[in-house]
């Protein structure tokens, strides 16, 4: 049947099917659905994704493993190569993941992860010039260390003192970016700049903070992303788990229904609140002895 156009509404008491033809045996399979009461599913999940555009950056939602297109999001496998934006969130179960890479040291099932470090010299930068309203390139005066190609593509700027301070913007890309031929470098945002910036305005940035990831050390540099489920390999992608139940890493000794915090003195653990005032992780549900690994219902989405 050829391609149809209507002007207007359509309207099917039944619902509506996009099927697949088996083209050897005619069987036919029900793809996406959407039923007589408005609710959509298919058989193996849903993926829901906004790809890059100018004025926003890409987002991506999958609803179980089976939910995307472009492959099985396992949330128990990683790859040497990405296989979906860093990022995406996929829902499987009572679990919520988040796909990340890891940085350059492996990390073993169930340890919390941190995002990479601020770099020193790309905080506190002033702006190289008046910046107006509206604005999505922004030039600021680096530190002494350079910027690789897009090293903070996807990642934040966010401006830190004086002039349009509390504003926060995803970056789209940056340049190669050599500070001894020139301190000045422009950062290009997906979003539009709201207040207007002055030469006395401090800015700072991010990398996308769920690239490199480190198990989170004991003496914080920075927050928690997530924690493995598998051993992950060095530089490889895959899905750390941020909400639900997770074996983790026990330091000291847990209590069933008390809240579990990142450990101040074991890499990549959790301990008892009462150790620390670090990062809540969530709540204990099952206790297993010092170094072993306990169950607890993490809640860092």
């Amino acid at each position: 049947m050829a391609n149809t156009t209507f002007n207007g509404p359509v309207r099917s008491e039944g619902g509506f099917k996009t099927v697949d033809k088996n083209s050897t045996t005619g069987a036919i399979t029900d793809g996406l659905v959407i039923n007589s009461d408005g609710n959509v599913y298919t058989d193996s999940g849903g993926h829901i994704q906004y790809a890059a555009a100018t004025g926003y950056g890409p987002a991506d939602l999958i609803v179980g493993k089976g939910g995307s297109q472009y492959g099985t999001a396992d949330p128990y496998s990683e790859s040497a190569t990405q296989l979906f934006p860093l990022g995406s969130t996929l829902v499987y179960g009572n679990n919520v993941y988040r796909y990340v890479e890891i940085g350059g040291t492996a990390v073993t099932a169930g340890k919390l992860l941190q995002h990479a470090a601020v770099v020193s010299d790309h905080a506190n930068m002033t702006a190289t010039a008046a910046v107006a309203a509206g604005e999505t390139a922004i030039s600021v005066e680096t530190g002494g260390t350079d910027l690789t190609l897009n090293q903070y593509a996807d990642g934040y700027l966010w401006v830190n003192d004086v002039n349009g301070e509390g504003q926060m913007l995803r970056v789209k890309s940056n340049p190669a970016h050599d500070h001894s031929s020139d301190p000045s470098v422009v950062i290009t945002c997906y979003d539009d700049l709201a207040t207007a910036l002055t030469t006395s305005s401090q800015l700072s940035l991010i990398e996308n903070p769920n690239t490199n990831l480190i198990v989170a050390p004991a003496t914080e540099t920075g927050a928690l992303m997530g924690a493995t489920v598998i051993d992950m390999t060095a530089d490889y992608y895959g899905w750390a788990v941020i909400k639900g139940p997770a074996a983790l890493l026990t330091v000291g000794t847990l209590v069933v229904g008390n809240a579990a915090v990142r450990s101040g003195g074991t890499a990549g653990g959790v301990a008892p609140a009462t150790d620390n005032v670090l990062q809540e992780v969530g709540d204990v549900m099952a206790v297993s002895a010092n170094t072993e690994y306990s169950l607890i219902n993490m809640n860092l989405g």
